[in-house]
């Protein structure tokens, strides 16, 4: 794997969400191709934090990965969909 200078695309995606710079952080994630669970939910909190139109995709997206990678009982699944929901109102 290629490292430039400014390190890895993980990296850069880290140092962007620290930062809430969403032009950088989408950009180390489409470098990344796949991002864990956790990462895709930073992004989609950094969508919600910047309003970005994205939000609502990228929420329900989460919302799928969540729902077939783990296995969530319905009420936390309920909490969490209302959560993505009201921060989609904000």
């Amino acid at each position: 794997m290629f490292v430039t200078s400014q390190g890895s695309a993980h990296g850069r995606f880290t140092r962007a969400l620290q930062r809430r710079d969403l032009f950088q952080a989408e950009l180390a994630a489409r470098e990344l191709g796949a991002l864990s669970l956790d990462d895709a939910l930073q992004l989609v909190h950094l969508y919600a934090e910047r309003r970005s139109p994205k939000y609502e995709r990228a929420a329900l997206r989460w919302l799928e990965r969540y729902l077939s990678e783990g296995s969530p009982g319905l009420v936390d699944v309920a909490a969490v969909a209302a959560l993505l929901a009201e921060r989609a109102g904000r």
